[in-house]
């Protein structure tokens, strides 16, 4: 058996790749961090939850039918420890850190397939520039996605013990889509039988049962369903149209399945294509072998993706749309993005070749499209005004993004 790499420490090199990753995230929709933004629900609910609400309370309050524990504490952080005028700089800093999470793990894994660094910053890369995924931007209403991107790259990499536990057990603790990668955890931990594995299961298993027995209810609005063919449209829109063809291109396809659904017509191509490619991909990865990080890369991706679309609010057909519910598909296309590179990078073969190209597309494609964001998404009011406004006037409702979005405070 060959000797384990080393663990892997940031180093002045990744401390420099994380820090550019950050100034890009800030850099694309700079009038986030000019204006200052709370984000839908991150302020009408979370921080006025924090505002009327005792602290314990707050922390601890379920909405949507889950736990969110860290939109709940970065609210109760914006209300404590700034003033008004500065209060969504607490939860811009805390999305930022979220955001930062997947890239930090890429870059401190001790797998040999992530030791040249060419292979290492394109997987930095690839989950910068993920084509329609600025819903998860600079906020903390949907951090649950990054952090079950991050316990699909940690099931998937080298099993370690140390801080990265604590997202485990958090994950599930901000949403239920984490909950959906504990069999994999379990199914690692069994085939591995190495401790380390068996305590990161032992973690994400504990924050996962605390969800699912306190506080995940069925509500109304979310579509409790998958339908065979409207999803496999949906993967093929979100996971092979849009990071492959573009956002602007991808608005044909879109165009075309809502076309076939109306005449009540299956969309046979659509319904076919991600069977043969990502049946292709999945039969590759496991002829590398179960030991393999692309083969859990890719089941991560299909469970993220099956579980988010489960239970989407409105489900269905409102999935097809490019600009909207993009929140759902960010942590399965990131972990499927990651799949292909691990394919690319652990097998010399016309295989591995076939790989690396697609990795390249989407490298490509990603960056073309970063800059193309949702007018609702890149703009709206700033919010010192806002609090201006409401400072002299106590019946003014503060405006927040995206429009119609307000927040009603009280005075104390």
């Amino acid at each position: 058996m060959k000797p384990r790499a080393k663990a892997r420490h940031l180093g002045l090199a990744g401390a420099a790749v994380l820090l550019a990753y950050g100034v890009l995230v800030c850099l694309r929709m700079p009038q986030i961090v000019v204006k200052g933004r709370f984000w839908a629900e991150e302020g009408s609910v979370f921080f006025r939850h924090a505002w009327d609400m005792p602290a314990w309370q707050a922390a601890w309050a379920p909405y949507g039918g889950y736990l969110n524990i860290v939109a709940n504490l970065a609210a109760l952080f914006a209300r404590w420890a700034l003033p008004l005028r500065l209060a969504p700089y607490a939860t811009i800093g805390v999305g930022l850190f979220f955001q930062l999470l997947p890239p930090l793990l890429l870059l401190t894994a001790r797998d040999r397939w992530l030791g040249p660094w060419p292979v290492r910053l394109a997987g930095v890369a690839l989950l910068l520039f993920i084509p329609g995924s600025e819903e998860i931007w600079l906020q903390t209403l949907h951090c649950q996605f990054e952090l079950a991107l991050c316990c699909g790259i940690l099931v998937s990499l080298d099993a370690r013990i140390g801080p990265s536990l604590a997202l485990l057990v958090l994950a599930p603790l901000a949403g239920p889509v984490s909950v959906a990668l504990c069999p994999l955890f379990v199914l690692r931990a069994a085939l591995e039988r190495r401790l380390a594995r068996v305590i990161q299961c032992c973690a994400l298993c504990a924050g996962a049962l605390v969800q699912v027995l306190f506080f995940l209810t069925p509500v109304p609005g979310r579509a409790y369903a998958l339908h065979p063919v409207i999803n496999l449209s949906v993967v093929t829109l979100r996971h092979l149209a849009i990071p492959f063809l573009g956002m602007n291109e991808a608005e044909d396809v879109n165009t075309a399945l809502h076309a076939t659904f109306a005449a009540s017509h299956i969309p046979w191509v659509a319904t076919v294509l991600p069977i043969l490619i990502l049946g292709a991909l999945g039969v590759a990865l496991l002829r590398l072998g179960v030991a393999q990080a692309g083969v859990w890369f890719f089941a991560s991706f299909v469970l993220t993706a099956g579980f988010s679309y489960f239970g989407a609010i409105g489900g269905g057909l409102s999935l097809l749309d490019v600009l909207a519910s993009q929140r759902y598909a960010v942590a399965p296309q990131s972990l499927l993005v990651l799949s292909v590179l691990a394919l690319a990078a652990t097998r010399q073969s016309w295989v591995a070749l076939f790989a690396r190209g697609a990795a390249a597309w989407l490298l490509v494609a990603g960056i073309m499209n970063y800059w193309i964001v949702a007018p609702a998404t890149r703009k709206g009011p700033a919010w010192r005004a806002e609090v201006a406004a409401w400072q002299a006037d106590p019946t003014h409702v503060l405006r927040i993004w995206p429009k119609p979005w307000t927040l009603e405070l009280t005075r104390k």
